[in-house]
């Protein structure tokens, strides 16, 4: 529990908002800790990763827009603080909180639409170029989800594992490399959960005949009860009829489970 509200700050800590006393306390705890060390070290090349990623320009209009609104900000600002006396232990003028909100809001709305219409205002012809920018973002945040679940994939924290295979739920596509990952992970990760979630993923994939060539293959690579029979269940649902063979060998290890023999054994009848 201590080493989650630590992990907590790791964010802070990356992004250079952390106070000092609470810096401290978090490298000296970092110095005992090597689970936390390798969820800096996550942390640090998710950032680093993020920080690639090409920015948009905005147009002059809407800088200048931006800078003018800032202005306006800073002197409204200016002369609300004049006017509101505040003292210890009272709260801040409600107008001038709300005025404050509301330019800060506004401003926040302007920079999320700088992208935009940096994308809007230089597609020639608009509808067709704004099309192939937006795709060519989306596919770029493809690849960093690809990159991340590789690194994480690495993590020796198993929900730092889990993490990365849900990326590929946000991959518009999904290349060999990510497939071979999550290949190995299903065959090789030590925790049952991995594997399971893995599977998941891997059964959303199945249209690709690597994938399904990888799926038969691990069948008889499984030592867990809940993998091998949640396997089993796939297999049947993807009407696989190539893992008969490879299902009749897992019948034969010595210590299979009772229930999950029996329910090899209804795969295998469902399949033939």
């Amino acid at each position: 529990m201590e080493c989650e509200n630590y992990k907590q700050q790791i964010d802070l800590m990356v992004m250079g908002s952390l106070n000092q006393s609470m810096l401290a306390d978090l490298k000296k705890h970092l110095e005992n800790c090597a689970d936390c060390r390798m969820e800096l070290e996550a942390t640090k090349k998710t950032w680093i990763m993020i920080g690639e990623l090409p920015v948009p320009v905005p147009s002059e209009s809407l800088r200048t827009g931006f800078h003018e609104m800032l202005t306006k900000f800073k002197k409204e600002e200016g002369q609300a603080t004049k006017k509101s006396t505040i003292t210890q232990g009272k709260l801040i003028e409600p107008k001038f909180t709300r005025r404050w909100t509301q330019y800060a809001a506004a401003i926040i709305l302007l920079m999320i639409g700088v992208g935009a219409g940096y994308l809007i205002n230089h597609s020639t012809p608009p509808v067709s170029a704004y099309n192939k920018k937006i795709d060519s973002l989306a596919s770029e945040m493809s690849s960093m989800k690809q990159m991340m679940m590789l690194s994480l994939l690495e993590n020796p924290s198993a929900s730092e594992r889990i993490r990365a295979v849900g990326y590929t739920d946000q991959m518009i596509t999904v290349n060999n490399k990510v497939v071979e990952a999550l290949l190995t992970t299903l065959n090789q990760d030590p925790n049952t959960n991995v594997r399971l979630i893995t599977l998941d993923a891997l059964a959303k994939l199945s249209k690709s005949p690597v994938v399904r060539e990888g799926l038969v293959q691990s069948i008889t690579k499984q030592e867990s009860p809940l993998v091998q029979s949640a396997i089993a269940d796939l297999m049947v649902k993807l009407r696989e009829k190539k893992s008969v063979k490879p299902l009749q060998k897992l019948l034969q290890k010595k210590d299979l489970n009772e229930m999950v023999k029996t329910k090899i054994e209804e795969s295998i009848q469902k399949l033939i």
